[in-house]
């Protein structure tokens, strides 16, 4: 037993990096900002989707209690909660148990495989409690406020969050261990991941066309009519999950004989599925894990054997690269390609469903009269182009073979300047699609087209430095697989916020220029402005990738 905590207690420490944190933030005190900044961005956009949710939520409370079952609202969010956990933490299995670099080290230590299994998904299931304080939190605190539970409601909840992770987890683990051991195929991870990604675009699209179907200003009364008039068929979809339903009941009635047997069932059936696991685990999971390192290495002596024969300039090298890079690891590119589709999507919506609410119709005459307005286009389409990971993890993604970069004979500025116009091309074609859509929609005419479409490539040029100055100045080397190169990366937290403080100081300017200067003049000087800072944030981050690439140590 004493093994294993110490594996466990290593394996925390080294994925969350707890000694480093401790040792930067509070004993050397450097660079407090980021955790701070980190934790105002988060919080604020937690506490947006949380207050929205807290309605959903009282909706679906008062929506049961009206059919008898106060319970439900309860008993679906447990269901929704171990659907979404099942596919979106998968992905996660998968690169945690079989895809970390501690890997081949841990196999070498004298420790079970069901142990070395243990420790990484006891950090799968730390990821999930997040998602899972998100999802469950407000129906436990809804329903517990509304039936005047006991103490015994709290202690009975504490259980069900800690442990109701396992029950989708642990199949997944299951069925993971044991397809690696006969795939063994980095390949069948991707596909996962691939498959993760397009679930979650199609469940946002879908709820964002559910919460459009509400009535405008009647949501949480059509909700508790929904729960009136389906109530049956959600209940059977509930029951279909019988965790869900001892969970519930385990919370509705604690104390009780019927709240004891069905909490018994809830936590009985968490250790079957707990010791399958690690049963399955003892027997495949070094099986597939060896095979796995075997097969990525050959390939990977496949692809410099390529590589040889496909010799070019050296721009053109590092621009395929960066390509290659991006396209070969799924991770990246459904993190970036999914929102050229989900953004315009999103926004469009609306106007197709709320016709009789949104005059489309009038926003042409609209823009005639109050021109400035048509930059929101741009600065919607600066915004997607700001926000996505790829320009703030520029360097980070390269991970601990930035090395190589170090060592290769192309100057850094030159490798800095082929990351610059990949990563312009990408963003600007994700954000292309609303751009488009956005002209078709408020019928712009030829010039004005032309003039806030240059103004947006200017400005997401500008951005895109920014990202790419952020990643140069704090590179993110230390992950374990691709994903928390993503993730995990407080770059992308600080890019977005930088975008939307860039996108502030515009606005600002506009409005400005709105009062004093007509339309095309106004518009062609603000051009001019985001020429010059475009020009002059490339120029200040191709001066700074010499020096930077000299001082970065892994």
């Amino acid at each position: 037993m004493r093994p294993f905590l110490s594996l466990l207690n290593i394996s925390f420490r080294s994925y969350y990096g707890i000694s480093a944190m401790k040792q930067k933030y509070l004993k050397e005190k450097r660079e407090l900002w980021q955790p701070i900044l980190a934790v105002l961005g988060l919080g604020f956009g937690g506490y947006v989707l949380l207050s929205l949710y807290f309605l959903v939520s009282r909706g679906l409370y008062i929506g049961g209690k009206m059919l008898g079952e106060p319970a439900l609202g309860l008993e679906l969010a447990l269901l929704a909660s171990g659907f979404l956990i099942f596919f979106f933490g998968i992905s996660s299995v998968i690169a945690t148990l079989y895809f970390s670099d501690d890997a081949p080290l841990l196999v070498s230590l004298p420790l079970k495989p069901f142990q070395v299994l243990a420790a990484k998904f006891a950090l799968v299931m730390t990821n999930q409690y997040l998602v899972l304080a998100f999802l469950l939190a407000p129906p436990l605190v809804i329903f517990g406020k509304g039936e005047g539970l006991s103490l015994l409601y709290v202690i009975v909840a504490v259980l069900v969050f800690l442990f109701f992770p396992a029950i989708p987890l642990a199949p997944a683990a299951a069925l993971a261990v044991a397809l690696m051991s006969r795939a063994a195929s980095k390949h069948l991870k991707d596909l996962f991941t691939i498959l993760t990604y397009l679930f979650l675009i199609t469940f946002g699209i879908g709820l964002q066309f559910f919460m459009q179907s509400l009535p405008k200003g009647r949501e949480m009364a059509s909700l508790q009519e929904l729960l009136r008039t389906q109530g049956a068929l959600l209940k059977m979809v509930g029951r279909s999950f019988p965790p869900a339903v001892w969970a519930t009941k385990a919370l509705a009635a604690p104390g009780t004989g019927e709240g004891f047997l069905s909490l018994g069932f809830f936590l009985a059936l968490t250790a079957a599925l707990l010791a399958v696991m690690l049963l399955l685990g003892e027997r495949f999971f070094y099986r597939g894990l060896l095979e796995g390192e075997e097969i990525t290495r050959r390939h990977r002596v496949k692809q410099s054997f390529h590589a040889l024969w496909k010799a070019a300039s050296p721009m053109k090298a590092l621009a395929l690269r960066e390509h290659r890079l991006f396209l070969r690891t799924p991770v990246y590119l459904m993190n970036v390609l999914p929102v050229a589709v989900i953004v315009p999507v999103i926004t469009f919506i609306p106007l197709f469903t709320q016709k009789e609410t949104i005059p489309v119709a009038r926003i042409a005459l609209f823009l005639a009269e109050h021109p400035y307005v048509k930059l929101v286009i741009s600065a919607i389409t600066t915004f997607i182009a700001g926000t996505l990971p790829l320009a703030a993890s520029a360097l980070s993604r390269e991970g601990r073979l930035f090395y190589l970069s170090q060592l290769i004979p192309v100057s850094p500025k030159d490798q800095v300047r082929a990351k610059f116009w990949y990563i312009l091309g990408v963003n600007f074609l994700c954000s292309l699609p609303f751009f488009i859509l956005a002209v078709i929609v408020t019928r712009l005419q030829l010039l004005d087209t032309l003039l806030l479409g240059t103004l947006a490539l200017a400005a997401t040029a500008a951005v895109t430095s920014l990202g790419i100055l952020i990643d140069l100045l704090h590179p993110y080397f230390d992950w374990d697989n691709p994903q928390r190169a993503v993730k995990s990366n407080l770059n992308v937290l600080f890019a977005m916020l930088t975008t939307i403080l860039f996108l502030g100081v515009l606005a600002a300017l506009s409005a400005d220029l709105a009062f004093r200067v007509p339309w095309w003049p106004g518009s062609l000087i603000l051009l001019a402005l985001l020429g010059a800072a475009a020009a002059g944030l490339y120029r200040g981050l191709l001066f700074l990738a010499d020096k930077r690439y000299r001082e970065l140590e892994l």
